[in-house]
């Protein structure tokens, strides 16, 4: 079946609808958009989300509930064979229970006695089997609930000495369930035990759990096992084994280390799932719990810590200095863990404070030396060498840029950022062409258009830059292709224009947080007071500062 990213970059490239203008009718921001169609995010959170993208999109209804299923949602119109009446049912002649009657009736009285005796035995039986069956209860997930369910370890130890091991495998994820404060978290005990992998699959499906543990125990060692099916065969396959030297020692693992060592990795195993499900608010606090006590095995606490700063990097709004601290930890913990790195970097790049682009740069070399081949960290350096300002720094992204280019023909963010580097070297025709390369693969690419916008005025030309300007406006109003078409509106005369651009854009800095404001709206500030003076700010050394940074 095709994932509902693949379906959603279709839907959205037949109908020309932009990520910006989706986001405006779905409710979301932009980045969740494109979070959807990249796959960062596996699912909307909601299946209204994906029907107020059905009708935007113009889908039909079977495309409509494609989308839905993909999504993980039922389908608003189900097939008719799920609705109809079973033919069995509907097609039972009603003649047929009369001769039943008759010879029910022609019993001899004796015969009776003995069905009336049968149905008090049977009675009896039934009414102690729901006594029974209510001490044995077993767990079923209810609607938005998430289940996790922990069978009863079997005993190979012999002798009449048992533990209750899911008892107090249950009451210590409790705890942690609690202190996390997730409500429709809970843990049940299976009330019988789960030998093998198959029979936890059969729990899973029986109870709708999101995890079961299981395992055995003996003399000599303790197994834990798990079953994730929601997530990936290696963590499927993750078990926990403690060795043990004595009935002591048996005693105080089964007490204290075993449900320690459980807690982490179930907690891991519920962050991983909620960010598979985009739901990032859920993730962090969870994480943040297992966090709290994280485990002494330097390979575990840095998954841990890399899981966390993915949730930091990905949430809405990101929250890239928690990200950065947490891929740190992870990366110390694990030198050799690349992706921790590669995620650093690309954090790094977006947050763009003083030093950051240097440390990004550092980062995605490090990738680059284990992943030689990869075209999109190689796009993701270029755009760090491209913000260091410097023309070493420029020569340096279009290398990279190229080479990015050369190992994948398709990838639009090397050819529109290669165009940002030829127009600080004023290289018109190649920024040029390299625009008009994006546009041709994304027709609807916001960014090129207010990239034409921004090098036409950088050029002095303000009548070609401003069709692009209104495309990149109209496109995406969130920020940047105001300031673009600001400086335009100034080159025309258009001063009362341009001072509402310029205000526009001021108020998006404002909300982006206190570091891109101080960064960019001091010199925007200046330009509206020599706009509300009757002057125009840009001139030509103002031009090509701008053309610099």
């Amino acid at each position: 079946m095709r994932t509902f990213a693949e379906l959603l970059t279709e839907y959205m490239a037949r109908t020309g609808i932009s990520d910006a203008e989706l986001a405006r009718t779905v409710g979301v921001r932009r980045q969740t958009i494109f979070r959807w169609k990249e796959g960062l995010v596996a699912r909307p959170r909601s299946a209204e989300d994906v029907l107020r993208c059905a009708e935007r999109l113009r889908l039909t209804p079977d495309e409509r509930d494609t989308l839905l299923v993909a999504a993980g949602f039922p389908p608003q119109n189900p097939p008719a064979a799920a609705r109809a009446v079973a033919p069995a049912q509907a097609a039972q002649p009603a003649a047929s229970a009369a001769p039943a009657r008759n010879r029910l009736g022609a019993r001899p009285v004796w015969t009776w006695r003995l069905i009336a005796a049968g149905v008090v035995i049977v009675s009896v039986g039934l009414l102690l089997s729901v006594n029974w069956l209510r001490g044995r209860a077993y767990p079923r997930a209810s609607r938005g609930q998430t289940l996790i369910v922990v069978g009863q370890f079997v005993n190979y130890a012999g002798g009449g000495q048992g533990y209750n091991v899911a008892g107090r495998l249950q009451a210590a994820l409790d705890r942690e369930i609690q202190a996390a404060r997730l409500t429709e978290v809970l843990a049940a005990v299976w009330p019988q035990e789960i030998r093998d992998r198959e029979a936890a699959l059969d729990v899973v499906r029986r109870s709708a759990a999101r995890l079961v543990i299981w395992g055995e125990y003996d003399s000599g060692r303790v197994l834990v096992r798990f079953a994730v099916p929601e997530l990936n065969a290696d963590t499927d396959a993750h078990e926990i084994e403690k060795v043990i030297q004595s009935p002591a020692e048996l005693s105080t693992t089964i007490n204290n280390a075993l449900p320690e060592e459980t807690r982490y990795f179930a907690l891991l195993t519920l962050g991983q799932m909620y960010v598979d499900r985009g739901d990032f608010t859920n993730a962090r606090a969870i994480l943040t719990q297992a966090a709290t006590r994280p485990p002494a095995h330097a390979a575990a606490a840095a998954s841990l810590y890399f899981l966390m700063g993915y949730v930091y990097q990905l949430d809405d709004p990101p929250d890239p200095d928690q990200a950065i601290e947490a891929y740190t930890r992870a990366a110390d913990l694990r030198p050799d863990m690349v992706s921790a790195y590669n995620n650093r970097g690309i954090a790094a790049l977006h947050r763009g404070q003083p030093g950051d682009f240097a440390l990004a740069v550092a980062d995605l070399t490090r990738v680059i030396a284990a992943n030689p081949d990869d075209a999109t960290v190689y796009s993701n350096r270029g755009t760090a060498y491209l913000q260091l300002g410097t023309p070493e720094g420029v020569a340096l992204a279009i290398g990279d840029f190229d080479r990015a280019i050369t190992l994948d023909p398709d990838l639009v963010a090397a050819y529109f950022n290669r165009g940002l580097a030829y127009v600080k070297q004023e290289k018109s025709g190649l920024w040029l062409a390299d625009f008009e390369r994006v546009l041709k693969m994304q027709e609807d690419h916001a960014g090129a258009y207010n990239a034409l916008c921004w090098a036409y005025a950088l050029d002095r030309q303000p009548e070609l830059a401003l069709p692009y300007c209104e495309r990149a406006v109209a496109l995406d109003a969130s920020g940047p292709a105001h300031d673009s078409r600001g400086i335009v509106y100034a080159e025309l005369g258009r001063f009362e224009a341009a001072i509402g651009d310029f205000e526009t854009y001021l108020a998006a800095l404002r909300a982006s947080g206190e570091t891109a404001y101080q960064r960019s709206g001091p010199r925007r500030k200046a330009w509206l007071a020599a706009l509300r003076q009757g002057r125009d700010p840009f001139d030509r050394a103002t031009l090509d500062q701008l053309r610099g940074e």
